[in-house]
């Protein structure tokens, strides 16, 4: 009877997906790479997704390309670095990450680094609650059944009240990706929430999970970033919710073979170099090189992208006006860049990524991957011995596992001066609500790795009018430098990784363009909701 119902429902509310929607080069008929014999050469600030998938691009079409990344390792956020435990080395990942359907550019850059077989699907979310039961998410068959089985596989929602909840909200069902962008950003997802008088249980269960794990404050976020968010990773399509994770380390999977291939075309890779500040023409306001932590670079660049974290941006920034403040025309561009967008951005909190070698392993029935809403500062647990080779191998030998716990708003929390030998004994009363078992077994910890950070950038309410796009600094009057990452504004839905490599995709965009190389093609997810008819 009640799949006769939902059915029903489905034919009655004849709810269509929306397709992705192809950005297609301005400039169609130049050529594919600068001409034999031209030289073109870019700086990259940043060896995160961003850089690399600028770097891509541009190598790939004849650019000398240079990437200067601060850290020993490339990556950003999804870097993995070799680390000792257990007099063993292990490869270490920043944290936990998945892989979405709605991923299109970085689907493209894996089908052309040749490393599709290095993921596995991701079938089924498991998450746990205070107040309610367990509930196992995962999309199943056409839209807009797939999310009406959802919701009847629910032991917590009651069919007809989370019907009515969706029903009740245009915003998701009839989304408008300009529309709500100016109408929403205003307000956090929590004070939106309450004008549409969501349902608390239907809130509580399938929006406010996907709110935790974004790694800003929950209760400043933005209801525009949100419904986007929501969009990307829900409604867009059947499978917006498919996902997969990494079989292997991250280094494995993506950087070593991402890192080989730009090698390849001869990309020069700098480690350990910290950018301090820009290098500008005072005549005619191009960027044109770098001062870096370690000395003067005295090579002159074509053309720079800024592809590091927000706070790194910032920070460049603000050291680049200083040493120009002398000089009236470069101050007053910069002033003009820094006032209007750069200044304006913030940092979300800090968040620690702990990763746990135990003598023991949990109950075959706990799943590899665990979303824990209720249950901050912890958001997010995962098996790694379940989910990456190395892992798997170190546990089958020693009957041993390998968790890592996800605690985001640290600060919120704890001290933020917190020694990683304290890490434990403070979040070890939440994990033992989530997992008694580790302490009911007497589980020993064998070792750890705590890995501290604050590089996220804030989406909270408020930001979006000054978040800066790819070209706003040339726009600003500052001359061939381009901006990506994953805290960069778009012209249509994307988010995290997928916003890094997009961002990074633009940049290299506006370049060719300027040069008369032909663009690269982006697909995006549609500005359009799913509608009903």
């Amino acid at each position: 009877m009640l799949l006769i119902l939902l059915i029903s429902l489905g034919r009655i509310l004849c709810t269509f997906a929306r397709d992705p929607v192809w950005i297609n080069p301005l400039n169609p008929n130049d050529p594919d790479r600068l001409p034999s014999g031209e030289e073109k050469s870019v700086l990259i600030v940043g060896g995160g997704l961003a850089g690399l998938s600028a770097a891509l691009e541009l190598a790939e079409r004849g650019y000398s390309v240079t990437i200067k990344e601060k850290y020993t390792h490339i990556g950003g956020k999804l870097f993995c670095k070799p680390t000792k435990i257990l007099n063993q080395t292990f490869y270490i990942e920043h944290g936990f990450h998945a892989w979405f359907y709605n991923y299109y550019q970085f689907k493209d850059i894996r089908k052309r680094l040749g490393i599709d077989k290095n993921f596995k699907s991701w079938d089924a979310v498991h998450y746990i609650f205070r107040n309610y039961l367990p509930e196992v998410i995962y999309s199943e068959g056409p839209y807009p059944l797939n999310l009406l089985g959802i919701l009847s596989r629910s032991p917590n929602l009651k069919l007809t009240d989370a019907i009515l909840s969706t029903l009740s909200l245009p915003d998701m069902i009839f989304y408008d990706f300009d529309h709500i962008n100016k109408k929403y950003d205003n307000l956090t997802f929590h004070e939106w929430a309450i004008e549409k008088k969501v349902a608390q249980d239907f809130y509580d269960i399938i929006l406010k999970p996907a709110l935790s794990v974004t790694l800003n404050e929950p209760e400043t976020f933005s209801a525009a970033e949100m419904l986007a968010f929501i969009q990307i990773y829900f409604l867009t399509n059947s499978e917006a919710d498919t996902r997969e994770v990494a079989n292997v380390n991250y280094y494995q999977a993506v950087l070593g073979p991402w890192s080989d291939y730009l090698k390849k075309l001869n990309v020069n890779i700098q480690f350990d170099k910290e950018v301090v500040s820009l290098k500008i023409d005072e005549k005619n306001l191009n960027v044109y090189g770098s001062v870096d932590k370690n000395g003067d670079d005295s090579t002159v660049y074509d053309w720079v992208v800024m592809a590091a974290e927000v706070g790194a941006v910032k920070k460049i920034f603000n050291n680049t006006l200083k040493y120009y403040n002398n000089s009236p025309s470069v101050k007053n561009v910069l002033s003009n860049c820094v006032q209007n967008h750069i200044g304006h951005m913030k940092v979300s909190p800090d968040y620690k990524v702990v990763r746990i070698w135990f003598d023991k392993q949990l109950n075959s029935s706990a799943p590899n991957i665990l979303e824990t809403p209720d249950f901050a500062p912890i958001n997010l647990v995962a098996q790694y011995h379940l989910l990456e080779e190395e892992f798997a191998t170190w546990a089958q030998k020693t009957g041993g596992s390998v968790i890592e716990f996800h605690c985001y708003t640290w600060s919120s929390f704890f001290s933020p001066n917190t020694s990683d030998d304290q890490v434990w004994s403070l979040i070890s009363p939440t994990v033992r609500e989530i997992y008694p078992e580790i302490f009911e077994k007497n589980f020993k910890i064998l070792d750890y790795n705590v890995n501290s950070f604050q590089n996220f950038g804030s989406f909270e309410k408020g930001l979006l009018e000054y978040r800066p796009y790819v070209n706003s600094l040339v726009k600003n009057k500052l001359k061939n430098i381009y901006l990506a990452g994953d805290w960069i504004r778009t012209d249509y839905p994307v988010a995290l990784m997928e916003r890094a490599v997009s961002t990074g995709r633009e940049a290299a965009n506006q370049i060719l363009l300027q040069d008369s190389v032909k663009q690269v093609p982006l697909l995006v997810v549609n500005k359009k909701g799913p509608g009903l008819f």
